[in-house]
């Protein structure tokens, strides 16, 4: 694939221009259907004679439909989009970068979707719109899968697909709520992941900032015990990345802990855990839910995490060791390439 690429760009160029053209058409219309196509011309930047000849030929090919609302993506649109999702690694020159994480940090699987999320909010959708495919692709017959919150993995719920049910599929949470919006809470995002797959749930309805003392209290319970196993025999875990300093605000960390996190150069938090710049932890935040040790029995642990001001966190995970997948995008890939 990538010499048949690497000949059609040099023999024909334009080629390369018109399905980036017809790749961002496609895109747009899947995020914002149904849209006008003075709105289209507007986002993207494209003079309304290009849009309008465009959008006639992938009408043509049965891919869009036009309705007194709008543009909208046929079911072989976004057929057709899911595949040119899966070449445009390579159509961008984007897999090298994939490959060069790969080889770095020795991981299974890098996954890089084009563009910035920190800057394109399409991006980021991108991004859980990746997710939600490798997830599709990995999930199995009885398998645990725990996720964590974020707005991330709320576009990786969002973007989740219906298919057959999959009863014997359990979805938990991997630790508990962050106090956020009650879309971005783990607890959320896993109820629905577990509708659209038609499989089974359970909830952890305990807050994630906890005093230590009332987690050992409250990890004697014999309800809490019983989650918390089923947490602890996941074979899947999705979770996100950030930046140490956001994420200790947004959880509300005490002054002298945040001094002391600085101190001790915090780059990333990751499920509780924050790391400095070599991948070591620094500080962990008392709760209930996966522990680092509990990732040592995980058969895939997957990171989803993109921007390039997301860079040095997501490198400090990676080199911390307890990772098969990164699922990142163009900016942090490049700058993390740059960091290493």
């Amino acid at each position: 694939m990538d010499r048949i690429l690497l000949v059609l760009e040099r023999l024909a160029p334009e080629a390369i221009e018109l399905i980036d053209t017809r790749y961002r058409i496609l895109r747009h219309v899947y995020y914002h259907e149904p849209i006008g196509r003075r709105q289209l011309c507007k986002e993207l930047k494209l003079s309304e004679r290009t849009v309008r000849s465009e959008i006639e030929k992938l009408k043509a090919r049965g891919a869009a439909l036009s309705t007194s609302a709008g543009i909208n993506l046929s079911p072989s649109g976004r057929k057709l989009l899911q595949d040119i999702s899966d070449i445009v690694p390579s159509l961008f020159s984007i897999q090298p970068l994939a490959e060069k994480i790969k080889q770095s940090f020795h991981i299974k699987e890098a996954i890089i979707v084009p563009g910035d999320s920190s800057e394109d909010y399409l991006s980021h959708k991108d991004l859980g719109r990746a997710a939600a495919g490798y997830l599709r692709k990995i999930i199995k017959a009885d398998s645990v899968l725990a996720v964590t919150g974020g707005t991330t993995l709320a576009e990786m719920a969002a973007a989740m697909k219906a298919g057959n049910a999959m009863k014997d599929v359990l979805v938990v949470p991997a630790r508990g709520g962050l106090g956020e919006g009650l879309e971005q809470q783990a607890g959320t995002i896993a109820a629905n992941i577990a509708d659209t797959l038609g499989a089974q749930y359970r909830l952890l309805h305990i807050p994630d900032n906890i005093e230590e003392n009332t987690a050992e209290i409250l990890k004697k319970d014999v309800h809490l015990q019983e989650i918390l196993q089923l947490i602890k025999t996941s074979s899947i875990l999705v979770h996100g990345i950030g930046p140490a300093m956001e994420m200790a605000a947004r959880r509300g960390l005490s002054s002298p802990v945040i001094d002391m996190l600085q101190e001790k150069n915090a780059v990333a938090e990751a499920f509780r855990y924050y790391f400095d710049e070599k991948g070591n932890i620094v500080y962990e935040v008392p709760g209930i839910g996966l522990e680092m040790k509990d990732l040592d029995h995980i058969e895939t642990v997957v990171a989803v995490a993109g921007g390039k001001r997301k860079a040095e966190a997501i490198k400090a995970v990676l080199g911390h060791g307890r990772l098969d997948v990164l699922i990142t995008d163009e900016g942090a890939a490049r700058e993390i390439i740059r960091l290493i």
